[in-house]
């Protein structure tokens, strides 16, 4: 019988069945986010600090200083929680919606770096010397939606 890897248990907990080499990855995943995050490539995280005023450097320096250590400490929180609670077999929703974000954020660097558009029809090709990096790719898509799923579940208990 297949088990998602994530099923709503009650309006505050969700159950998490994923296998170890999933939970090696995120770990490893995670590890990596948090280097590029504290290296502050620009290049490679671009799209975790997307332009807000794109007309007005100025307005857009000003923004980037207000925000940009918020956003890094609420991420670097949130890898922290997926790397506390990546062997639990149960999670809180706020720990589910620190999940959400590290894994979605580990999403669009890959994403980023593969050049992944909405075009893709999500078939790997095995010669592509990428394959590896898009299946990880695929395998964080299908779990951030079942977490999501998870989540959506939660809030029409609630």
């Amino acid at each position: 019988m297949f088990r998602r890897p994530f099923h709503s248990i009650d309006a505050t907990t969700i159950a998490v069945n994923i296998p170890e080499p999933v939970r090696e990855l995120l770990l490893s995943m995670t590890n990596q986010l948090r280097e590029l995050l504290l290296v502050d490539n620009g290049e490679e995280i671009r799209r975790l600090y997307p332009t807000a005023y794109p007309e007005d450097e100025e307005f857009e320096a000003d923004y980037k200083s207000m925000v940009h250590d918020q956003l890094l400490m609420a991420r670097l929180e949130a890898i922290d929680t997926v790397e506390a609670t990546v062997t639990n077999t149960e999670i809180t929703s706020e720990q589910a919606d620190q999940w959400m974000g590290t894994i979605n954020e580990i999403r669009l660097v890959l994403g980023t770096k593969l050049d992944v558009s909405e075009d893709d029809e999500g078939e790997i090709d095995s010669d592509d010397p990428e394959a590896s990096s898009r299946v990880i790719y695929q395998v964080l898509t299908s779990i951030l939606g079942s977490l999501t799923d998870a989540r959506t579940d939660q809030l029409e208990l609630g």
